[in-house]
C-alpha cells in the first residue's frame, strides 16, 4: 500500500499571511517614523526661521536705540529738545514703545507716507496686527529705502521695548555697606513695599518686609552673616528646605534667580518685580518711572514720609508737569519737591538719572504654528553702539 502523500497548501498559505502580516507592519512603521522625522524636521525649519525673524525686532530696536544715543550726544540738537523739555536720547525709543511686522509692512509699502493707505486697511491693522495681502506684497516689492528684500520673509515678529533705569536695581544690594534699612536701595524697596494697602497685605501673609529685603542682601553680599533681626548664619534659612541649598553670596546671574531667596518666593515678586531690575547701574530715570517707583521714591526721601492721599496728590502734580518739561537730573527734582514744602533728604539727588542707558527688548517671532520669544538686555553704559549684556532664548 502507497504511503499518503501530505498536503503542503495549508503551510504555504500560513507562510504568505505571516509574510504580508510582516511586510506590513514593517511598511506601516517605516511610513510611521518618516512622517515623524518629517513633521520634526518642519518643525525645525519653522523654529530656526522663527527664531531669525525674533531677530529682526530685536535689531531694529538696537538701530533705534543707538540712534536715540547718538542724537542725545549732538550738542546742536541736544540743547534745541532741551529748551522743550525734550531729552532726545529717550524721547524717540518712547515714541516706538511696539513695533511689528504689520506696522513695517504699511510704512514700507506707503513709502513712508502713511497717509496714503487706505482707511480700511488701517482698522484692518489696528483690530487684528495684521495687513491685507495687497500691502504685504507691496512691502516685499520696494519700501521706503528702495531695499526689495528687507520685508521679502514668511512669517511675522512683534517687538516691544522697556527702560530698565525706570525700575529698582535690587544687585546694589550687594554693595550695600552697614545695615540694609541705611542703604539707598534698601530705602527705596521699603518705600515701594510702603503704604496702607501694603501693610495689611504683609500682615496677612506674616511677612516682615525689613526681613525679606535683609534676606535678598544676604544672598548677593560677600559674607555669610545674616543682616536681618535674627542674625546668624546666612544659610539656615535653606538648610531645613526638603532639597536644602546655600546662600549664593555673590551677584545674582539672572532675576528669576530672586524667587530661591526667603521671601522673595510666587506672592512677592508677582506683587513687585515689574518694578525690579538687576540691570544697569542703579540710577533711576525719574522721567521714565512707573507711578510705582516714584511713589517709592517719595516715601524713600521725604521726610516724615507722607501719606498714600499726599503721595497720589503729588503724584497727580508731577505727572501734570511732566506734560510740559521733564526734569534734568536729581537735583531739579528734589528742588521740585522742596518747592512744593516738602522736606527731602539729601540723599535723593545722587539716586536720580537724566536718562536710561539699559533697555530690555522682547521680540517674538511667529512662523506657522510655532513661535520663538528673545529676550536682550541691551546696555549704553560702557560703549555708544550698546552691549548685549542678556541674552535668553524660549
Amino acid at each position: 500500500m502507497k504511503p499518503r502523500r501530505q498536503r503542503r497548501s495549508g503551510i504555504a498559505l500560513l507562510v504568505a499571511i505571516s509574510t504580508i502580516l510582516i511586510l506590513t507592519v514593517v511598511v506601516t512603521e517605516l511610513s510611521y517614523t518618516a512622517r515623524v522625522r518629517f513633521v520634526l524636521a518642519a518643525h525645525e525649519k519653522e523654529r530656526v526661521q522663527a527664531y531669525w525673524v525674533s531677530q529682526t525686532g530685536i535689531n531694529i530696536y538696537k538701530l533705534l536705540l543707538t540712534a536715540s544715543k547718538e542724537m542725545e550726544k549732538n550738542a546742536g540738537l541736544g540743547s534745541v529738545a532741551g529748551s522743550f523739555g525734550i531729552n532726545l536720547g529717550d524721547a524717540l525709543w518712547q515714541w516706538v514703545p511696539i513695533i511689528n511686522t504689520g506696522l513695517m509692512r504699511m510704512i514700507f509699502a506707503s513709502g513712508g507716507d502713511v497717509s496714503d493707505i487706505e482707511d480700511e486697511a488701517i482698522e484692518e491693522f489696528k483690530s487684528s496686527g495684521k495687513v491685507s495681502e495687497e500691502i504685504e506684497e507691496q512691502s516685499r516689492e520696494g519700501g521706503l529705502f528702495s531695499d526689495k528684500n528687507f520685508l521679502d520673509f514668511d512669517g511675522d515678529f512683534t517687538a516691544e521695548v522697556t527702560d530698565e533705569d525706570a525700575k529698582l536695581n535690587i544687585s546694589l544690594l550687594g554693595k550695600a555697606n552697614g545695615r540694609v534699612q541705611e542703604s539707598a536701595i534698601g530705602l527705596q524697596l521699603f518705600g515701594l513695599m510702603s503704604g496702607e494697602e501694603n501693610d495689611q497685605w504683609f500682615r496677612d501673609r506674616n511677612l516682615d518686609r525689613w526681613d525679606i529685603i535683609a534676606n535678598l542682601k544676604d544672598w548677593v553680599d560677600p559674607d555669610t552673616m545674616g543682616s536681618g533681626r535674627s542674625g546668624g548664619q546666612e544659610d539656615s534659612l535653606y538648610n531645613n528646605r526638603d532639597n536644602p541649598y546655600l546662600a549664593k553670596n555673590a551677584p545674582l546671574d539672572t532675576f528669576d534667580e530672586v524667587r530661591m531667596v526667603e521671601g522673595w518666593q510666587d506672592d512677592v515678586m508677582e506683587r513687585f518685580a515689574a518694578q525690579l531690575t538687576i540691570h544697569g547701574m542703579g540710577k533711576i530715570n525719574i522721567n521714565t518711572a512707573s507711578d510705582e517707583v516714584m511713589i517709592a521714591l517719595i516715601k524713600a526721601y521725604v521726610l516724615p514720609a507722607p501719606p498714600d492721599s499726599e503721595c497720589e496728590r503729588l503724584l497727580q502734580q508731577i505727572r501734570e508737569y511732566m506734560w510740559f518739561a521733564s526734569f534734568k537730573d536729581g537735583k531739579d527734582f528734589s528742588k521740585w519737591l522742596t518747592n512744593q514744602g516738602l522736606t527731602v533728604s539729601d540723599q535723593l539727588a545722587g539716586q536720580i538719572g537724566d536718562s536710561s542707558k539699559t533697555f530690555r527688548v522682547v521680540s517674538t517671532g511667529m512662523v506657522g504654528d510655532t513661535t520663538v520669544t528673545t529676550t536682550a538686555i541691551i546696555d549704553y553704559n560702557q560703549s555708544s553702539a550698546g552691549k548685549v549684556t542678556y541674552w535668553r532664548v524660549d
